[in-house]
Protein backbone atom coordinates (compact mmCIF):
# COMPACT_ATOMS: atom_id res chain seq x y z
CA UNK A 1 0.00 0.00 0.00
CA UNK A 2 2.98 2.46 -0.18
CA UNK A 3 1.79 3.28 -3.40
CA UNK A 4 -0.98 5.03 -1.62
CA UNK A 5 1.18 7.02 0.47
CA UNK A 6 2.97 9.18 -2.21
CA UNK A 7 0.36 11.48 -3.60
CA UNK A 8 -1.52 12.41 -0.36
CA UNK A 9 1.61 13.61 1.61
CA UNK A 10 0.70 14.03 5.07
CA UNK A 11 -0.80 17.54 5.75
CA UNK A 12 0.65 20.62 7.56
CA UNK A 13 -0.54 23.52 9.40
CA UNK A 14 -1.25 25.35 6.56
CA UNK A 15 -3.33 23.10 4.82
CA UNK A 16 -7.06 23.81 3.78
CA UNK A 17 -9.72 21.60 5.38
CA UNK A 18 -9.69 19.71 1.36
CA UNK A 19 -6.22 18.52 1.62
CA UNK A 20 -6.95 16.98 5.37
CA UNK A 21 -9.90 15.10 3.85
CA UNK A 22 -7.94 13.58 1.30
CA UNK A 23 -5.16 12.55 3.54
CA UNK A 24 -7.35 11.41 6.23
CA UNK A 25 -9.68 8.98 3.64
CA UNK A 26 -6.39 8.13 2.06
CA UNK A 27 -4.75 6.64 5.50
CA UNK A 28 -7.72 5.14 6.09
CA UNK A 29 -8.28 3.27 3.32
CA UNK A 30 -3.90 2.67 3.65
CA UNK A 31 -5.48 0.95 6.83
CA UNK A 32 -8.46 -1.06 5.52
CA UNK A 33 -6.45 -2.01 2.82
CA UNK A 34 -3.15 -3.17 4.18
CA UNK A 35 -4.09 -4.36 7.70
CA UNK A 36 -7.26 -4.73 8.18
CA UNK A 37 -9.08 -6.30 5.00
CA UNK A 38 -5.82 -7.07 2.61
CA UNK A 39 -5.83 -9.55 -0.02
CA UNK A 40 -3.06 -11.91 -0.91
CA UNK A 41 -0.90 -9.29 -3.13
CA UNK A 42 -1.35 -6.59 -0.45
CA UNK A 43 -1.37 -3.97 -2.95
CA UNK A 44 -4.95 -3.72 -3.73
CA UNK A 45 -8.08 -2.61 -1.98
CA UNK A 46 -11.36 -4.04 -2.84
CA UNK A 47 -13.72 -1.35 -4.58
CA UNK A 48 -16.62 -1.91 -1.81
CA UNK A 49 -14.39 -0.58 0.97
CA UNK A 50 -13.36 2.82 -1.54
CA UNK A 51 -17.27 3.26 -1.66
CA UNK A 52 -17.63 3.55 1.91
CA UNK A 53 -15.43 6.45 2.69
CA UNK A 54 -17.27 8.90 0.39
CA UNK A 55 -19.51 10.13 3.43
CA UNK A 56 -17.38 9.68 6.89
CA UNK A 57 -21.11 10.31 8.88
CA UNK A 58 -21.89 6.70 7.59
CA UNK A 59 -18.53 5.26 7.68
CA UNK A 60 -18.89 5.72 11.50
CA UNK A 61 -22.42 3.96 11.89
CA UNK A 62 -20.78 0.56 10.58
CA UNK A 63 -19.95 -2.41 12.51
CA UNK A 64 -16.59 -2.97 11.79
CA UNK A 65 -16.07 -5.31 14.31
CA UNK A 66 -18.38 -8.05 12.86
CA UNK A 67 -17.44 -7.00 8.93
CA UNK A 68 -13.56 -8.03 10.48
CA UNK A 69 -14.70 -11.07 11.95
CA UNK A 70 -16.35 -12.47 9.15
CA UNK A 71 -13.37 -11.89 7.11
CA UNK A 72 -11.16 -13.61 9.35
CA UNK A 73 -13.46 -16.75 9.77
CA UNK A 74 -14.11 -16.44 5.85
CA UNK A 75 -10.14 -16.83 5.42
CA UNK A 76 -10.04 -19.61 7.66
CA UNK A 77 -12.21 -21.95 6.46
CA UNK A 78 -10.16 -20.71 3.16
CA UNK A 79 -6.98 -21.94 4.40
CA UNK A 80 -8.47 -25.77 5.32
CA UNK A 81 -7.78 -26.79 1.70
CA UNK A 82 -5.45 -28.63 1.25
CA UNK A 83 -3.74 -26.85 -1.71
CA UNK A 84 -3.53 -23.35 0.34
CA UNK A 85 -0.58 -21.98 1.71
CA UNK A 86 -1.74 -18.48 3.15
CA UNK A 87 -4.98 -17.12 4.51
CA UNK A 88 -5.82 -13.35 3.44
CA UNK A 89 -2.95 -11.17 3.42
Amino acid sequence: MGWLRDPFPKPGNDSTKVERTRYARAYILEIIGGYLMPDLSRNLVHLRWLLKLVDFRAIGELSWGFTLLAILYREMCRATKPNKSKIGG
